[in-house]
Protein backbone atom coordinates (compact mmCIF):
# COMPACT_ATOMS: atom_id res chain seq x y z
CA UNK A 1 0.00 0.00 0.00
CA UNK A 2 2.66 2.54 1.09
CA UNK A 3 4.48 1.83 -2.39
CA UNK A 4 1.21 2.58 -4.30
CA UNK A 5 0.62 5.71 -2.16
CA UNK A 6 4.59 6.68 -2.70
CA UNK A 7 4.25 6.13 -6.88
CA UNK A 8 1.17 8.38 -6.92
CA UNK A 9 3.28 10.79 -4.99
CA UNK A 10 6.10 10.65 -7.42
CA UNK A 11 3.49 10.71 -10.60
CA UNK A 12 1.42 13.38 -9.11
CA UNK A 13 2.37 16.18 -6.64
CA UNK A 14 5.80 16.72 -6.76
CA UNK A 15 5.52 19.88 -9.01
CA UNK A 16 9.35 20.77 -9.26
CA UNK A 17 11.50 18.09 -11.54
CA UNK A 18 13.82 16.34 -9.03
CA UNK A 19 17.71 15.91 -9.90
CA UNK A 20 20.61 14.27 -8.58
CA UNK A 21 20.89 17.05 -6.27
CA UNK A 22 17.97 15.61 -4.13
CA UNK A 23 17.86 11.70 -4.94
CA UNK A 24 21.66 11.41 -4.18
CA UNK A 25 21.70 12.42 -0.25
CA UNK A 26 18.43 10.08 -0.61
CA UNK A 27 20.99 6.89 -1.74
CA UNK A 28 23.36 7.90 0.80
CA UNK A 29 21.40 7.55 3.65
CA UNK A 30 19.73 4.49 2.54
CA UNK A 31 21.37 2.61 -0.01
CA UNK A 32 25.04 3.19 -0.03
CA UNK A 33 25.82 1.56 3.39
CA UNK A 34 25.77 -1.50 0.96
CA UNK A 35 25.90 -0.20 -2.60
CA UNK A 36 29.85 0.97 -2.75
CA UNK A 37 32.87 -0.18 -3.46
CA UNK A 38 33.70 -3.27 -1.09
CA UNK A 39 30.08 -3.58 0.53
CA UNK A 40 27.86 -6.16 0.18
CA UNK A 41 25.57 -4.49 -2.59
CA UNK A 42 26.64 -5.57 -6.22
CA UNK A 43 26.18 -1.85 -7.73
CA UNK A 44 27.89 1.27 -6.45
CA UNK A 45 25.49 4.28 -6.37
CA UNK A 46 27.97 6.44 -4.76
CA UNK A 47 27.97 8.35 -8.22
CA UNK A 48 25.82 10.01 -10.49
CA UNK A 49 27.01 7.96 -13.46
CA UNK A 50 26.61 4.68 -11.52
CA UNK A 51 23.17 5.31 -10.08
CA UNK A 52 21.62 6.55 -13.32
CA UNK A 53 22.83 3.56 -14.53
CA UNK A 54 20.55 1.57 -13.04
CA UNK A 55 17.85 3.47 -12.32
CA UNK A 56 15.18 1.18 -13.56
CA UNK A 57 16.37 -1.36 -11.45
CA UNK A 58 15.95 0.81 -8.31
CA UNK A 59 12.90 1.62 -9.01
CA UNK A 60 11.57 -2.20 -9.58
CA UNK A 61 13.35 -3.31 -6.06
CA UNK A 62 11.75 -0.16 -4.14
CA UNK A 63 8.33 -0.48 -5.63
CA UNK A 64 8.97 -4.36 -5.22
CA UNK A 65 9.54 -3.87 -1.25
CA UNK A 66 12.76 -5.75 -1.94
CA UNK A 67 14.99 -2.78 -1.45
CA UNK A 68 16.19 -1.13 1.12
CA UNK A 69 16.46 -5.50 2.57
CA UNK A 70 14.61 -4.38 5.99
CA UNK A 71 11.60 -7.39 6.60
CA UNK A 72 11.09 -6.58 10.30
CA UNK A 73 7.24 -5.76 10.94
CA UNK A 74 6.32 -3.04 13.14
CA UNK A 75 7.57 -3.73 16.33
CA UNK A 76 7.12 -2.37 19.87
CA UNK A 77 10.82 -1.85 19.92
CA UNK A 78 12.41 1.19 17.51
CA UNK A 79 15.60 -0.27 15.54
CA UNK A 80 18.81 2.00 15.18
CA UNK A 81 19.75 0.00 11.72
CA UNK A 82 16.56 -0.24 10.38
CA UNK A 83 17.08 0.56 6.58
CA UNK A 84 13.25 1.54 5.94
CA UNK A 85 13.12 4.03 3.79
CA UNK A 86 10.52 7.16 4.27
CA UNK A 87 7.72 7.44 2.03
CA UNK A 88 8.88 10.75 1.57
CA UNK A 89 12.10 9.71 0.30
CA UNK A 90 10.73 6.68 -2.01
CA UNK A 91 8.35 9.36 -3.38
CA UNK A 92 11.33 11.99 -4.38
CA UNK A 93 13.39 8.84 -5.83
CA UNK A 94 10.59 7.82 -7.80
CA UNK A 95 10.35 11.01 -8.91
CA UNK A 96 14.06 11.41 -10.11
CA UNK A 97 14.05 7.82 -11.72
CA UNK A 98 10.76 8.56 -13.52
CA UNK A 99 11.28 12.02 -14.47
CA UNK A 100 14.41 10.79 -16.68
CA UNK A 101 17.13 10.61 -13.74
CA UNK A 102 18.30 14.36 -14.31
CA UNK A 103 21.39 15.75 -13.12
CA UNK A 104 22.36 18.00 -10.39
CA UNK A 105 25.60 18.83 -8.02
CA UNK A 106 24.35 17.24 -4.54
CA UNK A 107 25.26 18.79 -1.17
CA UNK A 108 28.39 17.35 0.20
CA UNK A 109 27.38 13.62 1.24
CA UNK A 110 27.88 11.82 4.17
CA UNK A 111 32.56 11.62 4.63
CA UNK A 112 32.92 7.68 4.73
CA UNK A 113 35.89 5.62 6.07
CA UNK A 114 37.11 4.47 2.43
CA UNK A 115 37.44 0.75 3.96
CA UNK A 116 35.41 0.68 7.28
CA UNK A 117 31.90 1.48 7.53
CA UNK A 118 32.60 2.63 11.51
CA UNK A 119 35.33 4.98 10.87
CA UNK A 120 39.14 4.12 11.59
CA UNK A 121 39.46 1.36 13.87
CA UNK A 122 41.98 0.93 16.44
CA UNK A 123 43.32 -2.66 15.69
CA UNK A 124 42.51 -4.49 12.15
CA UNK A 125 43.24 -8.61 12.36
CA UNK A 126 43.47 -10.60 9.93
CA UNK A 127 43.03 -14.46 8.60
CA UNK A 128 46.33 -15.88 8.24
CA UNK A 129 45.91 -16.84 4.75
CA UNK A 130 43.39 -16.42 2.28
CA UNK A 131 40.87 -19.52 2.68
CA UNK A 132 39.08 -21.47 -0.55
CA UNK A 133 35.73 -23.19 -0.04
CA UNK A 134 35.78 -25.96 -2.45
CA UNK A 135 33.31 -27.05 -5.35
CA UNK A 136 32.38 -29.58 -3.47
CA UNK A 137 31.36 -27.74 -0.23
CA UNK A 138 28.39 -25.55 0.37
CA UNK A 139 28.77 -24.50 4.12
CA UNK A 140 32.23 -24.38 5.23
CA UNK A 141 33.20 -23.39 8.83
CA UNK A 142 36.97 -21.66 9.53
CA UNK A 143 38.31 -20.26 12.77
CA UNK A 144 41.45 -18.47 13.56
CA UNK A 145 43.13 -16.85 16.78
CA UNK A 146 44.26 -13.41 17.88
CA UNK A 147 46.62 -13.40 20.37
CA UNK A 148 46.59 -11.16 23.65
CA UNK A 149 49.44 -9.51 22.15
CA UNK A 150 47.82 -8.47 19.06
CA UNK A 151 44.91 -7.64 21.08
CA UNK A 152 47.31 -5.52 23.89
CA UNK A 153 45.48 -7.54 26.07
CA UNK A 154 48.64 -9.55 27.85
CA UNK A 155 48.99 -7.32 31.20
CA UNK A 156 45.21 -6.36 31.66
CA UNK A 157 41.91 -6.77 30.63
CA UNK A 158 40.95 -4.83 27.28
CA UNK A 159 37.07 -3.64 26.36
CA UNK A 160 35.96 -2.97 22.79
CA UNK A 161 32.31 -1.28 21.77
CA UNK A 162 32.67 -2.06 18.07
CA UNK A 163 33.72 -4.35 15.28
CA UNK A 164 33.41 -4.43 11.99
CA UNK A 165 34.21 -7.56 9.47
CA UNK A 166 35.62 -6.68 5.78
CA UNK A 167 35.33 -10.21 4.17
CA UNK A 168 37.08 -9.70 0.44
CA UNK A 169 34.33 -11.83 -0.96
CA UNK A 170 30.93 -10.83 0.51
CA UNK A 171 28.77 -13.05 -1.51
CA UNK A 172 30.72 -16.18 0.35
CA UNK A 173 31.16 -15.20 4.50
CA UNK A 174 27.53 -15.47 5.32
CA UNK A 175 28.09 -15.14 9.55
CA UNK A 176 30.95 -14.83 11.84
CA UNK A 177 31.42 -15.31 15.70
CA UNK A 178 34.02 -14.11 18.07
CA UNK A 179 34.53 -16.43 20.79
CA UNK A 180 36.64 -17.02 24.06
CA UNK A 181 37.48 -20.39 24.38
CA UNK A 182 33.86 -22.21 23.18
CA UNK A 183 32.22 -19.47 24.74
CA UNK A 184 30.12 -17.07 21.70
CA UNK A 185 30.76 -13.42 23.01
CA UNK A 186 29.62 -11.26 19.86
CA UNK A 187 28.27 -12.28 16.07
CA UNK A 188 28.15 -10.33 12.90
CA UNK A 189 26.21 -11.01 9.68
CA UNK A 190 26.73 -10.67 6.05
CA UNK A 191 24.33 -7.65 5.45
CA UNK A 192 25.20 -6.10 9.12
CA UNK A 193 27.82 -2.54 8.02
CA UNK A 194 28.92 -2.75 11.67
CA UNK A 195 28.13 -3.83 14.94
CA UNK A 196 28.35 -0.86 17.74
CA UNK A 197 26.91 -0.91 21.73
CA UNK A 198 25.81 1.72 23.65
CA UNK A 199 27.95 3.99 25.80
CA UNK A 200 29.26 2.21 28.89
CA UNK A 201 28.75 -1.14 26.89
CA UNK A 202 31.14 -3.16 25.86
CA UNK A 203 32.87 -6.25 25.57
CA UNK A 204 35.71 -8.08 27.67
CA UNK A 205 38.62 -9.46 26.25
CA UNK A 206 40.18 -11.13 29.38
CA UNK A 207 43.84 -10.21 30.33
CA UNK A 208 46.14 -12.89 28.58
CA UNK A 209 43.24 -15.08 26.54
CA UNK A 210 43.04 -15.07 23.05
CA UNK A 211 40.36 -14.37 21.14
CA UNK A 212 38.52 -16.94 18.63
CA UNK A 213 37.19 -15.75 15.08
CA UNK A 214 34.73 -18.35 13.32
CA UNK A 215 33.92 -17.56 9.64
CA UNK A 216 30.90 -19.23 8.15
CA UNK A 217 31.08 -19.60 4.76
CA UNK A 218 28.19 -20.60 2.67
CA UNK A 219 28.87 -20.40 -1.00
CA UNK A 220 25.79 -20.19 -3.75
CA UNK A 221 27.27 -22.15 -6.42
CA UNK A 222 29.00 -24.87 -7.79
CA UNK A 223 32.17 -23.13 -7.85
CA UNK A 224 35.29 -23.09 -5.78
CA UNK A 225 35.81 -19.36 -3.72
CA UNK A 226 37.94 -17.83 -2.08
CA UNK A 227 37.91 -14.90 0.67
CA UNK A 228 40.06 -13.00 3.21
CA UNK A 229 38.19 -11.73 5.91
CA UNK A 230 39.64 -9.20 8.32
CA UNK A 231 38.74 -7.89 11.62
CA UNK A 232 38.35 -4.16 12.40
CA UNK A 233 38.00 -3.63 16.25
CA UNK A 234 37.28 -0.52 18.62
CA UNK A 235 38.44 -0.17 21.71
CA UNK A 236 37.08 2.18 24.70
CA UNK A 237 39.62 4.32 26.75
CA UNK A 238 37.99 3.62 29.76
CA UNK A 239 36.12 -0.27 31.44
CA UNK A 240 32.63 0.28 30.76
CA UNK A 241 29.45 -0.09 33.56
CA UNK A 242 28.39 -3.22 32.20
CA UNK A 243 29.70 -6.06 30.26
CA UNK A 244 28.20 -7.32 27.00
CA UNK A 245 28.22 -10.98 25.93
CA UNK A 246 26.11 -13.31 23.78
CA UNK A 247 23.34 -15.49 24.46
CA UNK A 248 21.81 -18.31 22.44
CA UNK A 249 18.07 -19.68 21.81
CA UNK A 250 18.26 -22.57 20.10
CA UNK A 251 16.23 -26.20 19.40
CA UNK A 252 18.47 -28.64 17.93
CA UNK A 253 15.46 -31.40 17.85
CA UNK A 254 13.69 -30.12 14.38
CA UNK A 255 11.81 -32.03 12.59
CA UNK A 256 10.11 -30.49 9.10
CA UNK A 257 8.14 -32.46 7.05
CA UNK A 258 8.64 -32.93 3.78
CA UNK A 259 6.70 -30.81 1.48
CA UNK A 260 5.64 -28.50 4.66
CA UNK A 261 5.25 -25.15 3.73
CA UNK A 262 4.02 -23.89 7.08
CA UNK A 263 5.89 -25.59 9.60
CA UNK A 264 6.34 -24.90 13.11
CA UNK A 265 8.95 -25.09 15.23
CA UNK A 266 8.82 -23.11 18.80
CA UNK A 267 11.12 -23.23 22.05
CA UNK A 268 11.17 -21.06 24.90
CA UNK A 269 14.07 -19.56 26.61
CA UNK A 270 14.18 -18.40 30.35
CA UNK A 271 16.42 -15.73 30.84
CA UNK A 272 19.06 -16.27 33.45
CA UNK A 273 19.34 -12.78 35.32
CA UNK A 274 18.31 -9.26 35.40
CA UNK A 275 19.90 -7.72 31.95
CA UNK A 276 19.61 -5.65 28.90
CA UNK A 277 18.59 -6.41 25.21
CA UNK A 278 20.98 -4.69 22.78
CA UNK A 279 20.40 -7.13 19.61
CA UNK A 280 18.64 -10.06 17.64
CA UNK A 281 20.41 -12.03 15.01
CA UNK A 282 18.37 -15.11 13.57
CA UNK A 283 20.76 -17.38 12.15
CA UNK A 284 19.08 -19.78 9.46
CA UNK A 285 19.50 -21.15 6.49
CA UNK A 286 17.34 -22.02 3.22
CA UNK A 287 13.97 -23.45 4.45
CA UNK A 288 13.68 -20.76 6.70
CA UNK A 289 10.67 -18.21 5.86
CA UNK A 290 9.27 -16.26 9.27
CA UNK A 291 11.31 -15.91 12.67
CA UNK A 292 9.65 -14.27 15.59
CA UNK A 293 10.49 -13.40 19.03
CA UNK A 294 8.28 -12.09 21.86
CA UNK A 295 8.34 -11.87 25.76
CA UNK A 296 6.04 -14.69 26.92
CA UNK A 297 2.33 -13.21 28.21
CA UNK A 298 2.68 -10.44 25.61
CA UNK A 299 0.79 -10.07 22.14
CA UNK A 300 3.18 -8.45 20.57
CA UNK A 301 6.11 -9.60 18.74
CA UNK A 302 9.29 -7.45 19.72
CA UNK A 303 10.98 -9.21 15.76
CA UNK A 304 8.81 -10.46 13.38
CA UNK A 305 10.90 -10.72 10.41
CA UNK A 306 8.75 -12.19 7.32
CA UNK A 307 10.00 -13.36 4.68
CA UNK A 308 13.26 -14.33 6.39
CA UNK A 309 16.03 -14.50 3.56
CA UNK A 310 18.82 -16.42 4.15
CA UNK A 311 21.37 -14.30 1.75
CA UNK A 312 20.29 -11.01 3.24
CA UNK A 313 20.61 -12.08 6.82
CA UNK A 314 21.14 -9.22 9.70
CA UNK A 315 20.93 -8.15 12.78
CA UNK A 316 18.71 -5.91 14.69
CA UNK A 317 20.08 -3.58 17.03
CA UNK A 318 17.92 -2.04 19.57
CA UNK A 319 18.15 1.77 19.25
CA UNK A 320 17.29 1.25 23.01
CA UNK A 321 18.27 -1.31 25.36
CA UNK A 322 15.21 -3.32 26.60
CA UNK A 323 15.52 -4.49 30.04
CA UNK A 324 14.41 -8.15 30.73
CA UNK A 325 14.00 -9.89 34.16
CA UNK A 326 15.62 -13.11 36.04
CA UNK A 327 13.36 -15.77 35.13
CA UNK A 328 11.78 -13.83 32.17
CA UNK A 329 11.12 -15.97 29.11
CA UNK A 330 11.08 -15.18 25.72
CA UNK A 331 8.88 -17.47 22.95
CA UNK A 332 10.76 -17.57 19.66
CA UNK A 333 9.22 -19.07 16.53
CA UNK A 334 10.51 -20.00 13.17
CA UNK A 335 7.84 -21.00 10.14
CA UNK A 336 9.82 -22.66 7.62
CA UNK A 337 8.99 -24.07 4.02
CA UNK A 338 10.35 -27.40 3.07
CA UNK A 339 8.11 -27.50 -0.14
CA UNK A 340 8.44 -26.77 -4.09
CA UNK A 341 6.90 -23.31 -3.62
CA UNK A 342 10.24 -22.07 -1.95
CA UNK A 343 12.15 -21.15 -4.56
CA UNK A 344 15.24 -21.65 -2.77
CA UNK A 345 14.77 -25.28 -1.35
CA UNK A 346 18.17 -27.38 -2.06
CA UNK A 347 16.78 -30.82 -2.25
CA UNK A 348 14.88 -31.44 -5.70
CA UNK A 349 13.41 -35.10 -3.61
CA UNK A 350 11.49 -33.39 -0.68
CA UNK A 351 12.95 -35.45 2.23
CA UNK A 352 12.47 -34.40 5.69
CA UNK A 353 14.82 -32.31 7.32
CA UNK A 354 16.82 -31.81 10.70
CA UNK A 355 19.27 -29.81 12.08
CA UNK A 356 22.70 -29.69 10.47
CA UNK A 357 24.60 -26.51 9.66
CA UNK A 358 25.23 -28.47 5.91
CA UNK A 359 23.16 -26.10 3.30
CA UNK A 360 20.94 -28.72 3.01
CA UNK A 361 19.07 -29.27 6.04
CA UNK A 362 18.41 -26.10 8.70
CA UNK A 363 19.15 -24.67 11.74
CA UNK A 364 16.64 -22.97 14.99
CA UNK A 365 19.27 -20.73 16.36
CA UNK A 366 18.93 -17.11 17.62
CA UNK A 367 21.67 -14.64 18.91
CA UNK A 368 21.09 -12.20 21.68
CA UNK A 369 23.62 -9.54 22.24
CA UNK A 370 23.00 -8.87 26.23
CA UNK A 371 24.85 -6.63 28.87
CA UNK A 372 24.79 -7.01 32.51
Amino acid sequence: MRFCLALLIALSTLAQPVTWREAAPILDRNCNGCHRAGQVGPFDFTTYEAASAYAPEIARYVLGNKMPPWRAKPSPLAFSNSRSMPEQSIAKLLAWINGGSKPGTPAPLTKRHPQWNLGAPDLVASQPKEHTVSAEKTVDIQSFDISPAELGATLQDRYFDAFEFRPSNRNLLHHAVIKIGNQPIAAWAMCDNGIKLPQEVAWRIPRNTPLTVELHYFKRNLRSERDLTRLAFYFTKQRPRRTASLLEITKQDIRIPAGANLHSERTTFTIPSNLQLHAILPVFQLLAAQVRLRQKGQTDYFLWVEPFEHHLMSSYQLARPLNLANGAQIEAEAIYDNSTQNEYNPHKQLREVRFAENGLDETFRIWLTISR
